[in-house]
């Protein structure tokens, strides 16, 4: 049996197509769940083309619009979901902002911190709170907040609202893990460290940034988006049933040096 057969899970931040929402709902809908891609309305078109690939393997996945800072496009969204599959089983908040390029104090303001906490930060809670109830009603779930390598440690030059608000995220995560625990709802996060995605061109592309990075990475290289979806799909899958509140860092040793 697959590890997720039968699951419905709803993967939020999939919008680009190769990013690690676009991994983790490939790799989930491979194990047997029925994916739930979101994303803004602006990444419609890359949300049809996974949902087309998925479904093109005898594979299950529908897209959805959410804004994940709007409470009632997260209420439209669960209630959906429902009413097409019956359950939810699984919720990875991944959606994420990295914020201004400049991460410098001197340039930040309070808007660009504000939006970086209510897309990294804000919608996480919103996304719990959404679909904790279904879960409960039907007798269990998991949840795994996609956080960051700069929760647990601080980097320079990276803007006060990114790090802030995945530090935050990281208490979010066993607050609710404690929370939801006797209620069969586990709750876990995922700290991934330098990931070849389109958020972090910016590292990736620069030889020169790249290689100085890589001498604080023990691995000596950077990870990939399907190393980050193996992890969320342990946490999401039975194999986890004794699993909450973990901190799963996934960032080739850049945190214990």
């Amino acid at each position: 049996m697959k590890r997720l057969q039968d699951k419905v899970a709803i993967v939020t931040g999939a919008g680009s197509g190769t990013g690690m929402g676009a991994v983790i709902a490939r790799v989930f809908a491979e194990e047997g769940a029925t994916v739930v891609v979101t994303a803004n309305a602006n990444r419609q078109e890359n949300m049809d083309r996974l949902v087309a690939e998925i479904t093109a393997k005898g594979q299950r996945a529908s897209a959805a619009v959410l804004d994940v800072t709007r409470q009632d496009q997260w209420a439209a969204v669960v209630a959906d979901t429902i009413d097409r599959h019956g359950r939810i089983d699984i919720l990875i908040n991944n959606a994420g902002t990295p914020g201004p390029r400049d991460g410098s104090w001197d340039k930040a303001t309070a808007e660009d911190f504000h939006h970086v906490i209510d897309v990294n930060l804000n919608s996480q809670f919103y996304g719990i709170k959404a679909v904790a109830p279904q879960m409960e009603r039907q007798g269990g779930g998991a949840i795994v907040n996609i956080s960051s390598a700069a929760g647990i440690i601080v980097f320079p030059d990276v803007p006060p609202g990114y790090s802030a608000s995945k530090g935050a995220s990281r208490h979010l995560t066993k607050a609710a893990a404690v929370d939801f625990a006797r209620r069969g709802i586990r709750v876990n996060g995922i700290y991934p460290g330098l990931i070849d995605t389109p958020m972090a061109t910016h590292f990736t592309e620069d030889p020169e940034m790249l290689e100085g990075l890589l001498r604080g990475i023990p691995i000596g290289r950077v990870g990939t988006s399907e190393e980050i979806a193996r992890a969320a799909l342990f946490l999401a899958s039975d194999e986890a049933s004794y699993v909450i509140g973990a901190e799963l860092v996934v960032d080739g040793g850049l945190t214990i040096i």
